[in-house]
């Protein structure tokens, strides 16, 4: 019998091919499997960090006037709180809250009919009637007090107001002095004045109707200029976190267990439209992340979108920066690209 010694080389390399190539798959999935025991929970951290974004478009022009019945509300007497929003785009909710002054309070009546007292500076969610809220404003320690009272739009899917206005509220109680009350709700007394020679009194004067005590935003009516200059340009809003349901909470204080959550913007501040844009966003998670964004609708001169972006699987350290890069691939023609990028520190309670 002949032997092909030719074609016993060959099957022999053919067969240490293959064990060869065996071999190489086994110390591949070890070492995986090593890489894996190496960094606890790698896989997991990489699907922690996916985050979540959601995004609202604000345009220049949009307000809300607040206005009151008079420069003076009385005490203990129901008022309207009348408000006109003007360019508003999307579906959302109100708020009204007042400003925290000694001795004032204010409440309304809920839709149920029971009496809800109202704390300062804190946000009240009511529906509308007749774009105005009755409210009844009360102040015990002086004739006159002045609170500065809110009304804020917060569109559906956000937790953030996004416009507000407001108006000061001139409360005026007739059962008291224009001077300070002592606690135990004597007048204080003062000084008495150098009597003055009399003079001749003058005609009554028929009081006239006080108008409306109103703080009026004008909107700014910005049109593109074909020959202006395009300026997109990104800052931080607020950090906070985001609960289960999606909603936003702002805090300073945001600890690892929560789903950390920052509030950003990317605005327009030149004279003319932009075409659309990206941005990614650098996130400070471990293992790192980076979220580029698809393409944006054109910014108009003044016009802003608000993002809030969640994530989870925080830097080891509990310190790491947030870094925001509007039009990374420079296809927009701007005037300043250095206020394209922003980067701000966040740090988290362990």
């Amino acid at each position: 019998m002949e032997f092909n010694n030719s074609g016993m080389a060959t099957s022999a390399s053919r067969v240490l091919a293959i064990i060869g190539f065996v071999a190489l798959i086994i110390i591949g999935m070890y070492g995986s499997v090593r890489v894996a025991q190496a960094v606890p929970g790698f896989v997991n951290n990489m699907a922690a960090a996916i985050v979540s974004i959601t995004s609202i478009f604000v345009p220049a022009n949009e307000t809300i006037a607040v206005s009151l019945p008079g420069y003076t509300v009385q005490h203990d007497t129901p008022v309207p709180v009348a408000f006109e929003h003007t360019n508003k785009n999307v579906n959302g909710t109100y708020t009204f809250r007042y400003s925290c002054v000694e001795g004032v309070s204010i409440s309304t009546v809920s839709g149920d009919g029971s009496v809800v007292q109202i704390g300062c500076n804190q946000p009240y969610a009511f529906q509308p009637f007749n774009s105005s809220i009755t409210v009844t404003p009360m102040t015990g320690t002086t004739r006159f007090a002045d609170t500065e009272v809110f009304v804020s739009f917060t569109p559906e899917g956000t937790g953030t107001a996004t416009v507000s206005g407001s108006a000061v509220m001139t409360i005026e109680n007739t059962k008291l002095s224009a001077t300070n009350l002592t606690p135990g709700g004597t007048e204080t007394p003062t000084t008495p004045t150098t009597p003055t020679t009399p003079t001749t009194p003058a005609a009554p004067v028929t009081p006239k109707p006080q108008p409306p005590r109103t703080t009026v935003v004008v909107p700014q009516q910005r049109v593109s200029d074909p020959n202006g200059f395009v300026d997109l340009t990104a800052r931080v809003i607020e950090i906070g976190v985001i609960d289960s349901t999606g909603a936003f909470t702002a805090s300073t204080t945001p600890n690892r267990t929560s789903r950390i959550a920052v509030r950003y913007a990317v605005e327009n501040i030149g004279t003319k439209t932009s075409k659309e844009f990206t941005f990614s966003a650098v996130l400070p998670t471990y293992p790192p992340y980076t979220y580029f964004s698809t393409p944006q609708v054109p910014l108009g001169p003044g016009d802003r979108i608000e993002f809030t972006i969640g994530f989870d699987s925080f830097e080891l350290d509990n310190t790491g920066d947030f870094i925001v890069n509007v039009d990374p691939t420079g296809s927009v023609n701007e005037k300043d690209k250095v206020n394209n990028i922003i980067k701000y520190p966040i740090t988290i309670v362990k």
